[in-house]
């Protein structure tokens, strides 16, 4: 088919009217269009629902992290007490009571020292890419008495985990 008698088609189809449908055949599609119960009609996501859900892909993993370091360190913190077997030792011990056995900190010195930093990736349950920077730390406090000669020093492991947000292009 040419381009002329192409348009010369077109032009024929443009003036033509289409047939009057069978009355039969109008009345069941008219039926069969009517729905017989309205439909709940199924609407997305609210936009704020949307970007809760991205802040809540970030923070479920960072809180399971700082639960799991807590977790971690009350049961350090509890290995470091003394049984109720060598506290009541020390209370029926003899305590002197002269001035000189009390301790006065002349000098209280906190630092923390940077252990290793690295970075983890992770998937979200949902499939999405998760990285965390990881910090390993070494927190410090020293007491010290000069008047008698005394120096005491706490050192504390600690783990900081913190997701970061992962954007791929």
């Amino acid at each position: 088919m040419t381009d002329q008698e192409q348009n010369r088609f077109e032009a024929e189809l443009r003036r033509t009217r289409p047939a009057k449908l069978p009355e039969d055949f109008w009345s069941r599609l008219l039926a069969a269009a009517r729905p017989t119960k309205a439909s709940p009609v199924a609407l997305g996501p609210a936009p704020v629902a949307l970007g809760l859900q991205r802040v809540l892909r970030f923070l479920i993993p960072a809180t399971a992290a700082a639960a799991l370091m807590l977790i971690a360190w009350r049961l350090a913190v509890q290995q470091k007490k003394p049984t109720a077997s060598v506290q009541n030792a020390a209370a029926s011990a003899p305590v002197a009571s002269t001035s000189t056995s009390q301790l006065c900190a002349d000098e209280v010195q906190i630092d923390q020292d940077l252990v290793s930093s690295f970075d983890a990736l992770g998937k979200l349950p949902g499939g999405e890419p998760v990285r965390f920077q990881c910090r390993q730390w070494i927190d410090r406090v020293t007491f010290s008495d000069k008047q008698h000669g005394l120096v005491l020093e706490e050192r504390t492991p600690r783990v900081e985990v913190v997701a970061v947000g992962y954007d791929t292009y």
